[in-house]
């Protein structure tokens, strides 16, 4: 998260550093100089947006539910992460059902979700030397639900220990909590749905979870 807020500051004081050498020449360029205010304020704008949303998927407080469509919200976890992506050369493919029905939910708890197994997907495949790809789909399941599946093609589950993922405090990291899967599998089956692992192919892992859809409004 650091990483992501570094970029737009760092923008920021490079415009800042341009915008004073068109105002210091001879001729003082007001044109550019210009330009290169807007795009500070552009920068300070985009850093103030992901601080906003940084605090959204940390917001304590209690369950809101409201319907919700999934696809937005893989949008605005991409949109969060993928400078993350970039910086370790990592492919970002979506694959999303375009009239995929709104399910009801808590968003932030569906944002924490989403990120967790996106970060894991990253972290699974930050030092490899092959190529690195990280894809996200969702579509319609089967009895009125939606499917989510998050895919790398990093090393894969931990042999014998895939049925321990979900255990609280099992890691496989050397600085994991090991909390990061169990709560997202509270959360996902506190919405009536299911998530699970396994194995892809031909190498990498597949996270999926399914959330009921609202296939009906409710008075």
């Amino acid at each position: 998260m650091a990483h992501e807020v570094n970029q737009p500051i760092a923008a920021a004081v490079t415009n800042a550093k341009t915008c004073l050498r068109w105002l210091t020449r001879d001729q003082p360029d007001l044109e550019e100089a210009r330009a290169a205010a807007m795009r500070i304020v552009n920068d300070g704008t985009r850093a103030a947006e992901i601080i906003k949303r940084i605090r959204l998927l940390f917001k304590k407080g209690t369950s809101e539910r409201e319907l919700v469509d999934v696809n937005e919200v893989i949008r605005e976890m991409i949109v969060l992460l993928r400078g993350e992506a970039t910086r370790y050369f990592i492919v970002l493919r979506t694959e999303l059902e375009a009239d995929a029905p709104p399910i009801m939910a808590d968003r932030v708890q569906l944002q924490q979700v989403l990120m967790n197994l996106m970060l894991n997907a990253i972290d699974a495949m930050k030092e490899l030397d092959e190529a690195r790809e990280l894809a996200i789909k969702s579509q319609r399941a089967e009895n009125d639900h939606v499917l989510v599946c998050v895919t790398d093609t990093g090393l894969g589950l931990p042999p014998q220990q895939a049925d321990q993922l979900f255990n609280a405090f099992f890691t496989t990291k050397p600085h994991g909590t090991g909390l990061g899967l169990s709560i997202s599998r509270s959360i996902v089956e506190s919405h009536g749905g299911r998530l699970w692992a396994a194995n892809n192919s031909p190498r990498g892992a597949r996270f999926s979870f399914t959330l009921p859809a609202q296939t009906e409004a409710k008075e």
